[in-house]
């Protein structure tokens, strides 16, 4: 969804809030191991969840026993996750992923959703969010791959990456390398194949029809074919055959014994 890289001067804060309380019940199951896997390391310093967003997470650690530092660029979604952070068992912090205000080794693990594809440089990012982490502290990663978005259609090739206005919309797939190169040692990789019955969904997630202009404005996809594809999957939808497949991936990491 487009606006996640400057929630504040969206034009509709609340409707991204409003996404985000839904990703939080379609995105459950990926959301508790993620939290379970910090759980079950027990660490004794705080995990850091950059790009924390309205708090659902946040609950999620703290049921775990997890001592929790929120961090979000936006206020509004700041605001959101104050509602959802018990007391006493932990804090927000408002600032940007390439310049975290902690010490060095500060946290005992991290989690990070969603977040890479928005930000001008995930590799600035991962390498601040390993700076701040203890030495074998968990990191886990979860971004979808847009780069491997699918369409069902006649009218085009079923690849449809070109809908997408995320900055890194292939950033699901590069996660591995990315955090080797930051000092990690991969542990686990999970892909989970999200498929789509709903054109409300592409709604919801991409903003259709919207995107296929934007697409078209940029020269990913030529005008006159644009048109016939938006009546084709709105045809599709009402016959029950609309189908859209994105995968999603989690790397579960830590930072390098050795790495200071």
């Amino acid at each position: 969804m487009a606006g996640f890289s400057a929630v504040d001067t969206a034009p509709d804060p609340a409707r991204l809030v409003a996404f985000l309380d839904d990703s939080a019940r379609a995105e459950s199951g990926m959301k508790h191991y993620v939290a379970a896997a910090h759980g079950l390391r027990r660490p004794a310093a705080p995990i850091l969840d950059l790009g924390c967003g309205t708090g659902h997470d946040l609950s999620l650690l703290t049921g775990h026993g997890l001592r929790v530092v929120g961090v979000d660029p936006s206020a509004v979604m700041l605001q959101e996750a104050a509602k959802r952070l018990p007391h006493g068992m932990g804090s927000l912090v408002r600032s940007t992923g390439e310049a975290l205000p902690f010490s060095d080794g500060c946290f005992g693990g991290c989690r990070v959703e969603r977040v890479l594809m928005h930000v001008d440089d995930p590799v600035a990012v991962l390498a601040e969010v390993v700076r701040c982490l203890t030495p074998g502290a968990l990191i886990t990663v979860f971004e979808p791959d847009w780069s491997r978005f699918e369409v069902v259609s006649d009218v085009l090739p079923h690849a449809a990456a070109w809908i997408s206005s995320a900055r890194h919309p292939g950033v699901g797939g590069q996660l591995w390398p990315l955090l080797e190169q930051a000092g990690c040692e991969v542990l686990d990789r999970v892909e989970e194949l999200s498929v789509w019955r709903s054109l409300g969904t592409l709604e919801a997630v991409a903003g259709f029809p919207d995107s296929v202009a934007r697409a078209v404005e940029r020269g990913r996809l030529a005008d006159a074919q644009a048109q016939d594809w938006i009546d084709e999957q709105r045809r599709r939808d009402a016959d029950g055959q609309f189908l859209a497949r994105i995968p999603k991936i989690l790397v579960v990491a830590v930072k390098s014994p050795d790495r200071s």
